[in-house]
């Protein structure tokens, strides 16, 4: 209690603390206070589908939940929502499609160390970055889309990126998915997972109830199979020459390399 009050009071001067601060200490006494504060949870038998917003979110996010649905066969599909094609805008010499391609096998390789088959991955290639900015005719197309997976596929439980995960495509993507899912009518728990907020956790608000009800995923089994998978994503973690520094800051792996997985269940299913 009294270090929940403490981050809450840090938390409100959050705008003062210098960057190396919150990336040196900050952020690692943030993490800890989770995983000390977050529920046990255990895996279920439940089929599921994990939505990426781009190419590695599903790995970095939900790696270990991913590998250990397959290993018990239990069903389970990746859906990516963007083409990734904008995560190197300045390169020399990798443009638009080239990028796409690039990403497009690096997330099919790195599924396949986790044991997903190509037939169970989705590229629904709208625009890298183009998310939070559909018209409202490319927003009904792309629920009507999303709504359809839903009730083909009919999953028990649907991964979406934390609602408040600081890339605008993730927010808008757990916004569509949101809406689809109610629009679907299908009984499925809308289970939340953090990927930026993770990185940059200062940006919690320490009264949200997603922390409230945060849950630990132990995934010790599948820590390596899952490093394997994010080391595939080569565009995103080394440089891709003529560049000299990757895309990614250093450190960022490791916050996803933990024994655990974080997720955000609903109120109602707290055990």
């Amino acid at each position: 209690m009294l270090l929940s009050r403490f981050f809450q009071k840090l938390h409100r001067k959050r705008e003062s603390l210098n960057f190396r601060f919150k990336r040196t200490v900050y952020a690692p006494a943030l993490w800890r206070w989770l995983l000390v504060n977050s529920r046990p949870m255990h895996l279920s038998q439940k089929s599921a589908i994990v939505f990426a917003p781009h190419q590695d979110d599903e790995s970095l996010g939900c790696g270990g939940l991913i590998a250990l649905k397959q290993e018990q066969n239990i069903p389970i599909q990746v859906v990516f929502l963007t083409d990734g094609r904008s995560s190197h805008p300045k390169h020399p010499f990798i443009k638009g499609e080239e990028m796409v391609r690039i990403r497009q096998q690096e997330a099919i390789d790195a599924l396949q160390i986790l044991s997903v088959q190509p037939s169970q991955i989705h590229f629904l290639s709208q625009l890298d970055g183009h998310l939070p900015k559909l018209s409202s005719s490319e927003r009904q197309q792309m629920l009507a889309q999303l709504v359809q997976l839903l009730q083909t596929i009919r999953p028990e439980e649907v991964y979406v990126p934390y609602r408040k995960d600081v890339n605008a495509d993730h927010i808008a993507a757990y916004e569509l998915i949101h809406t689809a899912l109610l629009a679907s009518r299908i009984p499925a728990e809308l289970i939340q997972y953090p990927v930026w907020s993770l990185w940059k956790p200062w940006v919690w608000d320490f009264s949200t109830p997603e922390l409230k009800n945060a849950y630990r995923l132990p995934i010790i089994a599948m820590r390596d199979r899952k490093r394997q998978a994010l080391e595939v994503y080569r565009s995103q973690y080394q440089p891709l020459p003529p560049e000299t520094k990757p895309l990614l800051p250093p450190g960022f792996l490791d916050r996803f390399l933990s024994p655990y997985e974080i997720f955000f269940r609903p109120e109602a299913n707290q055990k």
